[in-house]
């Protein structure tokens, strides 16, 4: 279980872990853009990119054998629901189309059989709102390896001013990557979220008053990013 942070010069939103916490995994084509987009909704609390679904031990981007492409959100129950997450999954991809590798496979990895259900009325439902057969995969949850430190936070890692500006705080990856600021700003940089989320976050994501500027203009004028999902 990951401790309260101790140091108290870190990003406010950093400061607070929340107990109710849940995490989703998914799938919905190229990673980059998908973790963009669950990263800005108020109520997620970490995201990483990897590989779930497949039997091959061990897999890279390279060599990515029998899985996926995948997502995997930690979130704060009592903020956002699982029900309004997988709205969002069903709302930014077409599930409906073939993919054109396994890797890309739209896909949801159930935790548990609360999770089950729940994803599978969420199918249901989106079954009567597109005109074509979901082909959306359920699966089991079983193993998730992580990606490539150069795939994790994407959209951030092209923005070297918000890049070296939160390494300030965490010097360490793997801390890094569990950064609710690092989270957040990777989402915002790609325009995903709602703008009253950003404004009223602003302040506490560890940025710089010029910085924080910065990031309002981009994410008013940003012109989306290699495997965006719309």
């Amino acid at each position: 279980m990951m401790q309260p942070l101790l140091n108290q010069n870190l990003p406010e939103i950093d400061l607070n872990p929340s107990a109710a916490t849940q995490t989703f995994t998914l799938g919905m084509g190229c990673f980059w853009g998908a973790e963009s987009l669950f990263g800005a909704l108020e109520g997620v609390i970490r995201t990483k990119v990897g590989y779930a679904g497949g039997t091959t031990p061990a897999p890279t981007y390279r060599q990515l054998a029998d899985h996926i492409e995948s997502v995997q959100v930690t979130f704060d129950s009592e903020v956002i629901a699982l029900g309004q997450l997988l709205e969002v999954f069903f709302a930014h991809h077409t599930p409906t189309k073939p993919p054109r590798k396994r890797q890309y496979t739209s896909a949801l990895f159930f935790h548990s059989e609360q999770q089950k259900e729940q994803m599978e009325k969420a199918l249901a439902q989106a079954e009567t709102t597109f005109a074509l057969p979901v082909l959306t995969e359920l699966l089991p949850y079983q193993t998730f390896y992580d990606a490539e430190e150069r795939h994790q936070k994407w959209k951030l890692r092209r923005a070297p001013e918000f890049m070296l500006a939160l390494q300030k705080f965490y010097p360490n990856f793997g801390d890094f990557n569990q950064s609710t600021a690092v989270t957040r700003v990777n989402g915002f940089l790609s325009g995903s979220g709602r703008q009253e989320v950003l404004l009223e976050e602003l302040p506490i994501l560890g940025l710089s008053y010029p910085l924080q500027n910065k990031l309002l203009t981009l994410f008013l004028h940003q012109g989306g990013s290699p495997c965006a999902v719309s």
